[in-house]
């Protein structure tokens, strides 16, 4: 893949947006359904001035998004809406990072992370789960 830039060094200048400065990172989304984490969160957004934050792993195992149910698929997003319930009521925004295949869409066995996050693209639909 090829990705070009171009600039325009004589136009205007104008500031560069922080984002940083206001944003938090995490780890997996799994760790933000933990009241210890949402504590610590509320206090970063509280003390510091943090307004995002961001994380991975939305979809994976541990976050029950996808499930084989009776050999079939079974979605819940009662986790991630858990999550996105407890952002929003606390005036933070997420970042999320979707790079994270759920185990029973994944083509492939290859892994990332202590945590094994699969991330091979989804298998075609006519395929079965990764071996």
């Amino acid at each position: 893949m090829t990705v070009s830039f171009t600039s325009r060094l004589s136009a205007a200048a104008a500031p560069l947006k922080h984002a940083w400065e206001h944003t938090v990172g995490s780890s997996r989304a799994v760790l933000a359904l933990r009241a210890d984490w949402q504590e610590q969160l509320q206090r970063c957004h509280d003390e510091l001035g943090f307004r995002h934050v961001r994380f991975h792993a939305l979809l994976t195992d541990d976050m029950g998004t996808l499930i084989s149910h009776e050999e079939k698929p079974l979605y819940s997003f009662f986790n991630a809406d858990r999550i996105w319930d407890f952002l929003l009521s606390n005036g933070m925004r997420p970042f999320v990072e979707l790079g994270i295949m759920p185990e029973m869409l994944a083509s492939g066995p290859e892994t990332v992370f202590h945590f094994r996050g699969n991330i091979t693209p989804p298998a075609p639909s006519d395929a079965g789960p990764a071996a």
